[in-house]
């Protein structure tokens, strides 16, 4: 997936509710080759207006409830405006690389690289 984006300039950036010590574990358990940035406040999700209250997710507190992220893919232009907001009703599904690429392609200004 990730040569496609870079192919495109475009960097993908994942934002977690969890601490930079939980977002850097998972980040290696999933394997994951962009960049997570760690949100446990949730200010960033709460910009966006993302955040998805008494949520079922991993014990922090020794609660199963927890405040998280509404998964969302969001596709930022280089001047910080949104162009394109890609968010399921069902919050075990995330957006298809090919339906995100389609977005970069249709909604960011330039051509794609010849190889794209």
């Amino acid at each position: 997936m990730g040569p496609h984006f870079d192919a495109l300039g475009v960097a993908l950036v994942a934002i977690s509710p969890d601490t930079l010590r939980e977002s850097s574990r998972g980040k290696r358990r999933s394997n994951l080759t962009m960049q997570v940035l760690a949100d446990p406040e949730l200010k960033v999700i709460d910009l966006y207006g993302l955040r998805h209250e008494h949520a079922m997710g991993g014990p922090r507190d020794g609660s199963l409830i927890r405040n998280l992220a509404i998964p969302t893919s969001v596709l930022i232009d280089a001047d910080g405006v949104v162009r394109w907001i890609d968010q399921a009703d069902d919050y075990r599904v995330r957006s298809d690389a090919d339906r995100v690429l389609d977005a970069v392609r249709r909604h960011l200004p330039g051509d794609p690289p010849a190889s794209a």
